[in-house]
């Protein structure tokens, strides 16, 4: 078993509507993404199974900012995670995504945004102050493609609340083959907001974890 813990944030920032436009050009030199810190886990060579167990190592883009600027009528921030699972087991892997919290909202101090009431297998659009996932061709997902996006207006995407910590993770990816070269999972994470919504940072852990098959 191999675990990769992912750090979401999330900015929430007012602005008068006569400067919106400047205020979210200037997003990128007020808010930067924060730094790539991915770190593999697990143990052993990637090339060969070795007295009948297949070592296996996981990797993530490490923290995702979603940074939002609130509207009132609600305003929706979409970005990804590209997760890397690499094994050289014959039977392939099975990666899950779960809160690592028992408590799915995305937090900051006594003011939260829930997750979405949507699951897998029936994910919903984003409504107002909620968030959630999605992994295009997965459950009731669709297709897609996902794109990243900034700011747009509340849409149609279908999105899932996380399972909480002390739930039946969600199964996002599983292969029947070994991973070798890693095979990438794109996991997008989105947000909307409104300006009901305190300003500030808003923080969650999510947990991936990739056993061999």
């Amino acid at each position: 078993m191999s675990t990769r813990v992912l750090h979401l944030y999330q900015r929430l920032r007012f602005w008068p509507a006569a400067v919106l436009c400047a205020a979210v050009a200037a997003l990128l030199v007020l808010f930067p993404v924060l730094p790539v810190s991915a770190i593999l886990y697990g143990s052993g060579t990637y090339g060969a199974c070795q007295y009948g167990t297949c070592s296996i190592s996981i990797s993530s883009d490490s923290n995702v900012a979603l940074n939002i600027t609130p509207t009132a009528s609600g305003s929706c921030t979409i970005q990804k995670d590209a997760v890397s699972v690499l094994t050289s087991n014959s039977s392939g892997y099975t990666l899950t995504l779960a809160d690592s919290s028992t408590n799915t909202a995305l937090l900051n101090g006594a003011s939260s945004i829930s997750a979405s009431s949507g699951t897998q297998a029936s994910p919903a659009a984003l409504t107002v102050n909620h968030w959630g996932y999605r992994v295009d061709g997965i459950g009731g997902f669709g297709a897609g493609p996902t794109s990243a996006q900034s700011n747009i207006s509340i849409g149609s995407t279908l999105f899932a609340g996380l399972p909480a910590s002390n739930a039946t993770a969600s199964t996002i990816a599983s292969t029947s083959s070994a991973a070798s070269p890693a095979v990438v999972t794109n996991v997008w994470y989105g947000v909307c907001a409104n300006t009901s919504v305190a300003s500030g940072t808003y923080t969650s852990q999510v947990t991936y974890t990739a056993l061999t098959n």
